[in-house]
């Protein structure tokens, strides 16, 4: 039963990992870095901003960002079956860095 378990993990992670593909590669990178997908270390914003020699705001702009594309791109495959955008349109406007955060950990099934 792990093996399956496993398999549908991998499955997820690398169907996230398609769709962060469409995303610039900036927004991608940090994305990646900063939740540990594929062959990423999960990076704290400030690990990031060294790596890339960017600041803190800079990094944090771009994660969110990022998140808001992605936000976009799983809502343009009809995932959600948010007919009236209610619930996609709070996460796509959202300027609360850490409300991005909590959607992406939950997508994602990370702690």
């Amino acid at each position: 039963m792990p093996e399956v378990l496993q398999l549908e993990i991998s499955t997820k992670e690398d169907a996230i990992l398609i769709i962060l593909k469409e995303l610039d590669a900036s927004h991608e990178k940090v994305i990646r870095m900063y939740f540990g997908l594929g062959t990423d270390p999960q990076s704290s914003i400030e690990e990031i901003g060294q790596d890339l020699d960017l600041a803190t705001d800079a990094v944090i702009e771009l994660k969110n960002e990022g998140i808001r594309e992605f936000i976009k791109l799983i809502v343009s495959t009809g995932i959600f079956g948010d007919k009236d955008k209610n619930f996609t349109d709070n996460f796509v406007q959202s300027s609360d860095s850490e409300f991005l955060d909590d959607f992406m950990k939950k997508f994602i099934g990370s702690n």
